[in-house]
């Protein structure tokens, strides 16, 4: 299991837009940091606070589809296929992110998750 820091999860959280505002200032509500790996996500710019989750063996073990999405996900630098899954956030009822890294180089990137957005 991967093991992410706080600030290792605000840094990559930054690289994506708020649902409210769009802009990407975001912070860790450290009085809901659990230990389960539930944390909350806040856009330090309007507020918006958005689930963000770190345990990732509970979620690839309870939902079958997302290994095989991960498998045919394409690195946006190298163009290999296959990421691992980092940790993820869902943003808004439409917007939920995978924080992956490739297999082959190793870049860290947001993938946009279709399994998770409600429509």
């Amino acid at each position: 299991m991967v093991t992410l820091t706080q600030q290792e999860v605000e840094r990559r959280l930054n690289t994506v837009r708020c649902a409210v505002c769009k802009q990407s200032r975001f912070a860790i509500d450290e009085r809901f940091m659990g230990s389960d790996g539930d944390w909350r996500g806040i856009c330090k710019t309007c507020y918006y606070t958005f689930p963000v989750y770190t345990d990732m063996e509970f979620y690839l073990r309870t939902q079958p589809d997302v290994p095989l999405r991960l498998k045919e996900i394409s690195c946006t630098a190298c163009n290999h296929r296959g990421v691992t899954l980092d940790f993820r956030a869902t943003l808004s009822v439409r917007e939920a992110y995978y924080f992956v890294t490739c297999l082959g180089c190793r870049r860290q990137f947001p993938e946009q998750s279709s399994l998770e957005a409600y429509e």
